[in-house]
């Protein structure tokens, strides 16, 4: 693993010592009720549409992830994101680690566009290492990243999130809506069937909303019209600041 790096963290990392953040919108969480390992999470979804405003969006970004049930180890999360390289949309692997405080994000990221099928999975390799794998147009970014040795839970929360506010709903994707299909959930080696996700509201704006629609699929809907914003100060974006990246093997 590199060297760790303590990058600048957003307010609500500042103030609040793990997840949920303040930065996060909507969310859906699931938690293993026996504190199980969560062994894989892997599902699909569509690049949703430009918005028509690329200015005030703060990196809005869709991903889904694993956490502790306290939500004070590593936050292992692919990730899509407009505006965070420019006016664009963007996949990567990342993780968030309360454990040392420390962001980490895969050193490949790849550009994409509307309508662009995404595959990502988090799956675990065994001796405490997470592999992330997230994939569009024919190229894969693969990244591990093994939890430090102070973590004391297991991974056994899952997520799925959207995650910044803007300052400015239009800089929202104009299609309003995009869907996590296909999910697949395991712990301890065994599929979890129809888990039971809960929807729930961090700091929403836009009229954003998760619904569950069944155990395989989670929607995310919002207003790009709506003059509803965040009311506190917008915490930053991914990596604000710099942030250190993860080892190639």
């Amino acid at each position: 693993m590199s060297t760790k790096i303590l990058g600048a963290l957003s307010l609500a990392t500042a103030v609040v010592a793990n997840d949920p953040s303040g930065s996060w919108l909507s969310y859906a969480e699931w938690t293993d009720p026996s504190d199980g390992i969560i062994t894989a999470l892997n599902t699909t979804w569509k690049v949703p549409s430009n918005p028509t405003s690329s200015y005030g969006s703060n990196a809005p970004g869709w991903w889904f992830g694993i956490q502790t049930a306290a939500g004070d180890g590593a936050l292992i999360q692919p990730i899509l994101a407009y505006g965070y390289q420019g006016a664009e949309w963007s996949i990567f692997n990342a993780c968030f680690d309360w454990t040392d405080q420390s962001w980490r994000t895969s050193q490949e990221i790849y550009t994409v566009q509307p309508g662009d099928d995404i595959t990502s999975a988090v799956t675990y390799s065994g001796d405490g290492t997470y592999v992330m794998t997230i994939s569009a147009n024919g190229k894969t970014i693969t990244t591990p990243y093994t939890l430090e040795s102070a973590q004391t839970g297991n991974e056994s929360t899952a997520y799925f999130v959207l995650e910044h506010q803007p300052s400015n709903c239009k800089a929202y994707p104009a299609d309003g809506s995009m869907t996590f299909d296909n999910i697949y959930l395991e712990v301890d080696g065994k599929q979890v069937k129809n888990p039971a996700w809960k929807a729930k509201q961090e700091q929403p704006a836009c009229s954003s909303t998760s619904s569950i629609v069944n155990g395989e699929t989670i929607k995310f809907t919002w207003d790009p019209s709506s003059s509803e914003t965040a009311s506190p100060p917008l915490p930053a974006k991914w990596g604000f600041g710099g942030a250190s990246s993860f080892r190639k093997n």
